[in-house]
């Protein structure tokens, strides 16, 4: 049995989000699997970080090998699946920590989609895989609004799915993480 876990060392071409998505959505087309859950990892292990990604499969596809082969050649590298214990290590890293929730930054996972513009925190735990909302310097209650400006990165701690959020103006949170967070020579590049 093909195990729905699976892990790869992106090349450098692929590790932005948008690529990475599309990298991964392309191989699986057609393969009667998708990626349900999608981190991005780092390995420290070498003398320079490498990016390693895992993902979770929503079951096994129709040709496991053939899928595999393709995602090797989508991310430009070698793929691993759950059991694996030779790779290359960014992907193990990747497969060992998403698999225990210990660490890894989600840029695709469940309830995700559903996601838009202001939302309470209380309904992100609810309608997503997000288990908590974690605030920056004191905990953020239930009715407290999100300002998701439809970009959300949770992060694995701890065995669980935490979004961090900051005071933002008027009153709600916001992601800590943004996705342009500088917008160099008045935006023209």
């Amino acid at each position: 049995m093909t195990a729905r876990w699976w892990a790869g060392a992106p090349g450098p071409d692929v590790v932005p989000d948008a690529h990475l998505l599309a990298a991964v959505d392309s191989a699986l087309a057609g393969s009667g699997a998708a990626a349900e859950l999608v981190c991005t990892h780092v390995d420290r292990s070498a003398a320079s970080p490498r990016t390693g990604v895992a993902l979770r499969l929503t079951g096994k596809p129709i040709a496991p090998e053939e899928t595999r082969d393709a995602l090797a050649r989508a991310l430009g590298g070698p793929v691993v699946t759950a059991g694996s214990d030779s790779g290359p290590g960014p992907a193990l890293v990747a497969l060992r920590e998403a698999r225990a929730g210990v660490a890894g930054r989600c840029v695709r996972f469940p309830g995700q989609a559903g996601v838009q513009g202001r939302v309470r925190a209380g309904d992100l735990v609810a309608g997503t895989a997000i288990d908590e909302v974690v605030g920056l310097g004191g905990p953020v209650a239930a009715d407290a609004v999100v300002d998701t400006a439809g970009f959300l990165r949770p992060t694995w701690a701890r065995g669980r799915l935490s979004l961090l959020v900051e005071q933002a103006a008027g009153g709600v949170f916001q992601p800590f993480e943004v996705e342009f967070p500088h917008e160099c020579c008045g935006g023209a590049h």
